[in-house]
């Protein structure tokens, strides 16, 4: 299997503030330079000890409509985590990356900058989503 030399990957979790402060949201986000799109991977917590939520993939091509999209999934009432990735193993292809190979190889090694306990933002939302497509290293 081939990989990408480095890709950022911003991870974002959302924390229930009214109820729990657990984590309710966690959400992977990349960009596919090749395919000019943005690679979404996400879930929400599990509902009961015996029920586990769906893990979600989507891809989407411009930076508001993500927005849009994390505005929804996301309680923008609650508090947000945001951490930057560099990860160095993805697969070539990003249908390939999945939410759990994300999630089993996060590592504090690749993490370049974490914000704990944000409120949202809508223009720092899109300022992150474009800076994470404009700063890539080029791979064939």
């Amino acid at each position: 299997m081939e990989f990408v030399t480095d890709c950022l990957v911003l991870k974002i979790e959302e924390f229930e503030m009214y109820d729990t402060n657990k984590k309710d949201t966690t959400i992977y986000i990349l960009y596919d330079q090749k395919n000019e799109h943005y690679v979404i991977r996400g879930k929400r917590r599990n509902i009961k000890d015996n029920i586990d939520a769906q893990i979600y993939s989507f891809n989407c091509k411009e930076a508001k409509d993500l927005e849009s999209f994390l505005s929804f999934v996301i309680c923008i009432q609650n508090y947000w985590s945001l951490s930057l990735y560099n990860y160095d193993n993805l697969p070539y292809k990003s249908d390939n990356i999945t939410y759990q190979f994300l999630q089993e190889h996060e590592s504090r090694e690749y993490e370049i900058s974490g914000y704990d306990m944000l409120k949202y933002n809508k223009k720092r939302l899109i300022k992150d989503l474009k800076m994470l497509k404009n700063v890539f290293n080029t791979y064939n």
